[in-house]
Protein backbone atom coordinates (compact mmCIF):
# COMPACT_ATOMS: atom_id res chain seq x y z
CA UNK A 1 0.00 0.00 0.00
CA UNK A 2 2.17 2.69 -1.47
CA UNK A 3 -0.96 5.28 -0.56
CA UNK A 4 0.47 5.25 2.91
CA UNK A 5 4.09 6.44 2.24
CA UNK A 6 2.46 9.16 0.21
CA UNK A 7 -0.16 10.30 3.25
CA UNK A 8 3.30 10.39 5.54
CA UNK A 9 4.76 12.67 2.93
CA UNK A 10 1.63 14.71 2.63
CA UNK A 11 1.76 14.80 6.04
CA UNK A 12 5.62 15.90 6.70
CA UNK A 13 4.71 18.75 4.36
CA UNK A 14 1.33 19.82 5.99
CA UNK A 15 3.71 20.27 9.12
CA UNK A 16 6.19 21.88 7.51
CA UNK A 17 3.89 24.58 6.23
CA UNK A 18 2.75 25.25 10.20
CA UNK A 19 5.85 25.48 11.30
CA UNK A 20 7.13 27.94 8.80
CA UNK A 21 3.86 30.08 9.35
CA UNK A 22 4.46 30.31 13.23
CA UNK A 23 2.88 26.85 14.23
CA UNK A 24 -0.62 27.87 13.37
CA UNK A 25 -2.98 23.89 13.03
CA UNK A 26 -3.55 22.20 9.77
CA UNK A 27 -7.18 21.91 9.17
CA UNK A 28 -7.58 21.54 6.04
CA UNK A 29 -5.28 19.60 2.92
CA UNK A 30 -6.18 20.13 -0.89
CA UNK A 31 -5.09 17.50 -2.81
CA UNK A 32 -5.55 16.64 -7.00
CA UNK A 33 -5.33 12.92 -7.34
CA UNK A 34 -5.76 12.30 -11.62
CA UNK A 35 -7.64 8.92 -12.39
CA UNK A 36 -4.60 7.39 -13.69
CA UNK A 37 -2.20 8.76 -11.84
CA UNK A 38 -1.95 5.18 -9.91
CA UNK A 39 -2.97 6.60 -6.30
CA UNK A 40 -6.57 5.08 -4.86
CA UNK A 41 -8.16 8.20 -3.23
CA UNK A 42 -9.90 6.01 -0.26
CA UNK A 43 -6.91 4.33 0.46
CA UNK A 44 -4.93 7.89 0.59
CA UNK A 45 -7.60 9.00 2.88
CA UNK A 46 -7.82 6.11 4.72
CA UNK A 47 -3.99 6.61 5.37
CA UNK A 48 -3.72 10.35 6.24
CA UNK A 49 -6.63 9.28 8.67
CA UNK A 50 -4.77 7.01 10.33
CA UNK A 51 -1.61 8.98 10.82
CA UNK A 52 -3.30 11.37 12.34
CA UNK A 53 -5.24 9.99 14.53
CA UNK A 54 -4.41 10.86 18.18
CA UNK A 55 -2.09 13.65 17.15
CA UNK A 56 -2.19 17.60 16.53
CA UNK A 57 -3.73 16.35 13.00
CA UNK A 58 -6.41 14.71 14.34
CA UNK A 59 -9.78 16.15 12.98
CA UNK A 60 -8.19 17.32 9.55
CA UNK A 61 -10.17 18.00 6.39
CA UNK A 62 -9.28 16.79 3.25
CA UNK A 63 -10.41 18.25 0.07
CA UNK A 64 -10.22 15.81 -3.39
CA UNK A 65 -10.23 16.94 -7.10
CA UNK A 66 -10.34 14.07 -9.31
CA UNK A 67 -9.09 15.23 -12.54
CA UNK A 68 -10.10 12.73 -15.64
CA UNK A 69 -7.56 11.59 -18.09
CA UNK A 70 -7.09 14.36 -21.06
CA UNK A 71 -5.47 13.28 -24.23
CA UNK A 72 -4.25 16.08 -27.12
CA UNK A 73 -4.23 14.76 -30.33
CA UNK A 74 -0.56 14.93 -32.25
CA UNK A 75 -2.03 15.87 -35.53
CA UNK A 76 -4.50 18.42 -34.78
CA UNK A 77 -3.84 19.64 -31.54
CA UNK A 78 -7.56 18.39 -30.32
CA UNK A 79 -8.21 18.03 -26.94
CA UNK A 80 -10.53 15.10 -25.58
CA UNK A 81 -11.54 12.71 -23.19
CA UNK A 82 -11.44 9.41 -24.10
CA UNK A 83 -13.78 6.74 -23.46
CA UNK A 84 -11.89 3.64 -22.13
CA UNK A 85 -8.62 2.84 -23.19
CA UNK A 86 -9.10 4.70 -26.92
CA UNK A 87 -6.68 6.68 -27.91
CA UNK A 88 -7.90 7.85 -31.63
CA UNK A 89 -8.68 11.87 -31.96
CA UNK A 90 -12.35 12.38 -32.47
CA UNK A 91 -11.62 14.66 -34.14
CA UNK A 92 -9.79 13.67 -37.39
CA UNK A 93 -8.99 9.89 -35.97
CA UNK A 94 -5.29 10.33 -35.90
CA UNK A 95 -4.40 7.38 -34.33
CA UNK A 96 -1.64 8.92 -31.76
CA UNK A 97 -2.50 11.31 -28.64
CA UNK A 98 -0.40 12.50 -25.85
CA UNK A 99 -2.10 12.61 -21.95
CA UNK A 100 -2.13 15.60 -20.40
CA UNK A 101 -3.96 15.56 -17.27
CA UNK A 102 -5.32 12.73 -15.54
CA UNK A 103 -2.10 12.03 -14.28
CA UNK A 104 -1.72 14.33 -11.33
CA UNK A 105 -1.07 13.89 -7.81
CA UNK A 106 -0.79 17.55 -6.30
CA UNK A 107 -1.28 19.07 -2.68
CA UNK A 108 -2.95 21.96 -4.23
CA UNK A 109 -3.19 24.09 -0.53
CA UNK A 110 -2.63 23.71 2.54
CA UNK A 111 -5.07 25.71 5.75
CA UNK A 112 -4.08 26.79 8.59
CA UNK A 113 -5.52 28.29 11.82
CA UNK A 114 -4.06 31.32 13.16
CA UNK A 115 -0.92 30.45 15.15
CA UNK A 116 -1.06 30.74 18.95
CA UNK A 117 -0.63 33.92 20.19
CA UNK A 118 2.94 34.15 22.36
Amino acid sequence: MHELAIAHAILDRAKAASERNGGGRVTKIGLRIGEISGVEPDALSFGIEVLCKDTELAGLVLEIEQPRRKLRCAACATEFEPEGFAVACPACRHPASECIAGTELDVTFIELEDPPCA
